[in-house]
């Protein structure tokens, strides 16, 4: 099908107006990537393999600074969540106030 034929996708004037924001801000940006990447599946099979590579044959005792490295990802990561919860919260609440006036 010829892309030309599609109608224009539309978007709630709030959803764009919100992209638009963040994507004029470099740190929203990264935010936003880094989120997306830590919520994915190959987050996971990255860490699998780094940790048990690790484990296996970096360290004797791997216990103590494998429990401060998890601890600092965790750390920083609920950081990327809590960003994520206030984009999504700013976005509904800005979307309450569109639609309700």
């Amino acid at each position: 099908m010829d892309q030309s034929a599609r109608p224009a996708r539309l978007e709630h004037p709030v959803v764009a107006r919100m992209r638009e924001h963040r994507a004029g801000d470099l740190q929203l940006r990264v935010a936003d990537q880094i989120t997306r990447f830590a919520g994915s599946m190959v987050f996971i099979y990255i860490h699998v393999v780094v940790f048990a590579a690790w484990m296996v044959l970096v360290e004797s005792t791997p216990w103590p600074t494998l429990t401060l490295v998890v601890s600092l990802e965790a750390i920083f990561l609920s950081t990327f969540v809590l960003i994520g919860q206030n984009r999504a919260a700013a976005f509904q609440q800005a979307k309450a106030d569109h639609d309700f006036t």
